[in-house]
């Protein structure tokens, strides 16, 4: 009889402390206190984002989805008149290049390797004009033709860090020859930075 009773009891306490270990979570009667557990879920990713901005020269539009603009205004082969606000102007026997500063800051996040590389090249649908015309580099004096395809494109920084930004000047050079060669009319060279962790 006693060994029944001692399992009548054992069984007795042990369904109530499950029914109130079940009870105290969410909701009990006549009782104090009661918790619920909330488990949040997210999927960490790694991101990489590249801002193109003004830097001290022309005003650089953020067109918004990675498009950027940067107004030069008029340019010739002589180098005469005035160049639009924050362009300056170089000149030389074969023509005049026009050039401002710019800055270009890769961010990203949640790699392993702490660099990237960023590179350049420019868009090959743009009219021939403007792929001649194209013209960057480190600095003003030193800027260049650029490549038209992403295999060829010229490095910018191979250990850039992020939200660091690089100084680059982009340009438009235009020759001052007569004839058939003459270049007159709209040029819309368009550069295309990308940016590659290590």
């Amino acid at each position: 009889m006693f060994t029944h009773t001692l399992r009548l009891l054992i069984l007795v306490a042990a369904v109530s402390v499950f029914a109130g270990t079940a009870a105290a979570q969410g909701s009990c009667a006549d009782c104090t206190t009661v918790s619920s557990n909330l488990t949040l879920s997210a999927t960490a990713q790694t991101a990489i984002q590249l801002v193109i901005s003004t830097n001290g020269g022309a005003t650089v539009s953020d067109g918004g989805s990675g498009a950027y603009t940067v107004p030069f205004g008029s340019v010739n082969g002589l180098g005469v008149g005035t160049p639009g606000s924050g362009v300056t102007v170089a000149t030389s026997g074969s023509g005049a290049t026009y050039t401002t500063p710019i800055s270009v800051t890769p961010s990203f996040s949640g790699f392993a390797n702490t660099t990237a590389t960023v590179k350049v090249y420019q868009d090959a649908t743009s009219s021939a004009d403007s792929q001649s015309a194209a013209r960057e580099g480190s600095a003003a004096g030193s800027v260049a033709v650029v490549p038209t395809t992403s295999g060829t494109a010229n490095t910018v920084n191979a250990t850039a860090a992020t939200a660091t930004g690089i100084t680059r000047y982009v340009g438009v050079f235009v020759s001052n020859v007569n004839g058939g060669s003459a270049v007159v009319g709209a040029l819309a060279p368009k550069f295309i930075y990308m940016v590659t962790v290590n």
